[in-house]
This record gives C-alpha cells, structure tokens and sequence, in this order.
C-alpha cells in the first residue's frame, strides 16, 4: 500500500545507516507533477537541508586546509577577532551576554560563534572544513569557549543550561520576556537551526536532543513559542544526528501533536505502530488499574492544578501511601511556570537522556528495530494481498512557519540591521523524483533591509 508519508530526504527509519542512499532502502521513487499544497504537508527543502547537513555535506569538495588558515579555531583561542565586528571571543562572553538588543539587532556574529561548513549571512565568516572540526574537536579550551558561547545564546532565548556535560536545559527566570521576543523575531529560527548544528559538528552532539526536547515541549505539551512550532519540527527535530535519539523525539512529538492525521514527520505506518503500542500500553494500565497518565508525557494522579489527586485503593499501609503521594508531588506537571525548577522539563527527560528508559520510550535500545520489522512484515502482507506494489511519494509546501537556511548579509556600505522574513516556496518539490530529476534551488530567504 502507498506511503504518502515517505520521504526520501528523511531516512530516520531506514534499518541502513543515516548515510545509505534511497536506493539502498527498498523504496522506490516516483514522479509526480508538483501542485499546491497546504500547510499541513512536509517542508521538503527543510527536509533536503537537514539531510544533507546529517550525511556530512557530500557535495562539498574541500580543498586542503592548512593550519594557518584555520580561522574559526583560532577566533576560539581569543587569537583573532571576528570580522566585521570586530571583537574577540572574550568580548563577546563579556560584555554581549547580556546586551539582548545588540544580539537581537546584528547579524553578523553568529557564524563565528556557531561555524559551519555551509555559509551563512555573514560572508565575513569562514565555513569550516573537516582538518579544523578535528582539531576543533580536540582542543579543550575552544570546546569550553563554544559551551560559553551556548550559554550566552540560551540566555538570549530565555533557557538556562542546567549541566554542562549532559546539556539538559530549562527556562530561565526570565523566560516570558525572551520568548516574546522569540515569538516576534522569527530569523532566530535560523540561528537555533545553525546552534543546533555547530553543536553537532564540534563535539557536542549529545546536547543536541536535550535542546530540541525542549522545544518539543514548549511548543506541544505549555503551547507556548507558537511562532516557533514548525520550525522546531521541520528543521530543529532533524538537526538531531543520533538516529535513535531523534526516533524517541518524532514518538514524542506524534503523542502531542494534534490532529494527528496532519502530523507529516514520520511515515503512516510507523504512526500506526505508534498508537497500537500507546493503546497496548493503556489497556494494560487499565487492566492493571494503574494511571495512563504517563504514556502522555504526564505524571499519574494529578489534577488541573498540579496536585497529587485520589489515590489508587489497594490494602497498603498508610505510610506507604503518603510516601507514593510524595513522588507523586515531586514527579508532577509544573502548572506554573515561573515557579519551575530542575522538574521543568520532566516530560522530555523521560524521552531523552534516561538510562532507565520512559513511559514514552521505554526499552529504547531494541524498540524502533521492533516496530521497523513489524511495519515491514505488515507492509509484506497487504501488498501480498493486494498483488502489487505501489510506489511511494510525498508533496511539499509552499507555506511553512519554518524559514530557509541561509541567508544573504548586506555588502559594505548597506545596514547591517536588516531583518529577516521567511522565504515561502512558490510550488511544492514532489518528495520523490527520479534520479537526475531535480534542480537545486536556491535555499536564500528573503531580505527586507530597514
């Protein structure tokens, strides 16, 4: 039976490496004409581009780099100054962490604290290459730079980093006026999509899915960061490198988004394991007679104001009783934000960084292998019964709250306060098109100047 959820720039359910071609899959390509779409339908550009970012930029041919011209790693051992602005790497944690209007306003200093090996605005900034990610990578003191760096941008953003070696964050104190200005300032989707991956390329991929669990629960579970939501799964979601991190992330995300016959990010028959294993998981709760409560993301027995409700009867003892109502309490949804603590992002930590496994992802390590073969063993027998079988295809969208990944940064002489919009595709890109098929286009967004 035909997947129109299939696309062939996101292999996260591939049993082949993250860098295994379509072919390799099984899958089957085919062309269909591009139409209009709705909103509702995969960003395929979005797609492409983390794609590519994942598999290492295979179509970039670098020329060797010799090290004098190292120029992002030595920005980091504070040996030179980033250009055009001028400023050491020390300046920056110093005196730009907390100038929020100077970080909202100039454009040009994020592709030195979060290099790339694509350009970005700043045509100023040098991309990286593979020899200066290595020796990036090996330095202790740029590595305790780029955590600085992090930390200056979380604040910017309203998150604080809770541990510097996990890279679990939380809301800051002053949350709700930062992510006001997120909800205003939609280019920021940009720099996090760039944090995101910088982090991932210079030796900090495990912070990646911490960050991006914190989004999902923003934008899903509080329903805050509205202006943020597609972003965070078109391009946040799939900067995630570890396959099976970002797997536990795209079940998360299925189990809070509504509808969900418009979630496009995975394919409809991992969607259909997806809800057979939440209702086995929930009949056997009933059975049980224990809360569903969890396969939600939430902590059972709690009512609207965050508190432990009744209490399951059973015959324990009355200590018992008030020892369970306690975790209950400490375990709980926080229903007041400003009042959050470590338990701010209780959700996400059961989905990422828990040894121990999570009601929304429990027994992690062989789980998605299962529901892969399942699916597999499933689609086997309706295309048996059928007697054919169709080829699979997804369509884009023209119109996305997610913006492009590059952007184009104002020559000499023009303001460098430009504000970027979003770029919308004009027509839809058919997922899956013949080999040799497809034109790149080009990924700038659009640049209004002031």
């Amino acid at each position: 039976m035909d997947d129109d959820l299939v696309c062939e720039y996101d292999s996260t359910w591939d049993t082949e490496s993250d860098g295994d071609e379509l072919e390799n899959t099984g899958r089957s390509k085919k062309t269909r004409p591009a139409f209009w779409s709705n909103s509702s339908s995969r960003n395929l550009r979005a797609a492409k581009d983390m794609q590519n970012y994942r598999h290492g930029y295979p179509n970039i041919n670098e020329e060797e780099c010799p090290e004098e011209r190292m120029t992002n790693l030595k920005f980091y051992l504070n040996e030179i100054k980033s250009s055009p602005d001028d400023v050491s790497i020390e300046t920056f944690h110093t005196e730009w962490r907390t100038d929020y209007k100077r970080l909202e306003r100039v454009h040009s200093y994020i592709q030195w604290l979060f290099p790339l090996r694509e350009p970005g605005v700043n045509y100023m900034a040098a991309e990286l290459t593979k020899k200066e990610i290595q020796a990036f990578r090996e330095s202790d003191e740029a590595k305790s730079r780029l955590l600085d760096s992090y930390e200056l941008m979380l604040g910017f953003y309203g998150m604080q980093l809770l541990n510097r070696e996990t890279g679990e964050v939380k809301r800051a104190e002053n949350w709700r006026e930062r992510f006001a200005n997120l909800e205003r300032n939609m280019h920021n989707n940009l720099r996090i999509t760039r944090i995101l991956k910088s982090l991932g390329e210079l030796g900090f991929e495990h912070f990646q899915a911490p960050l991006v669990c914190f989004f999902l629960e923003e934008t899903l579970v509080r329903k805050t960061l509205s202006s943020v939501k597609r972003s965070v799964l078109d391009y946040f979601l799939f900067a995630v490198r570890d396959k099976r991190e970002r797997r536990k992330l795209v079940r998360f995300a299925f189990q809070h988004f509504e509808p969900k016959d418009k979630f496009v990010w995975c394919p409809r028959k991992i969607q259909k394991l997806f809800k057979k294993k939440s209702e086995k998981r929930q009949n056997s709760s009933a059975g049980s007679g224990e809360s569903t409560a969890q396969d939600e993301g939430h902590s059972p027995y709690k009512n609207k104001d965050g508190e432990a409700a009744s209490e399951p009867k059973h015959s324990k003892p009355v200590a018992d009783l008030t020892d369970a109502k306690k975790k209950v309490d400490s375990d709980s949804v926080i229903q007041k934000p400003e009042q959050a603590t470590e338990a701010l992002n209780a959700g996400c930590e059961r989905v990422v960084g828990s040894s121990a496994g999570s009601a929304d992802c429990d027994d992690s390590r062989d789980e998605t292998d299962h529901l892969l073969c399942a699916a597999d063993s499933q689609e086997q027998r309706e295309e048996t019964a059928s007697g054919t079988s169709e080829d699979r295809t997804v369509t884009d969208s023209p119109k996305h709250n997610a913006p492009t990944q590059s952007e184009k940064i104002p020559r000499p002489g023009l303001m460098m306060t430009s504000v970027q919009s979003e770029s919308h595709e004009k027509n839809a890109t058919n997922c899956n098109q013949s080999n040799g098929s497809e034109k790149e286009e080009p990924m700038d967004i659009v640049d209004t100047s002031l």
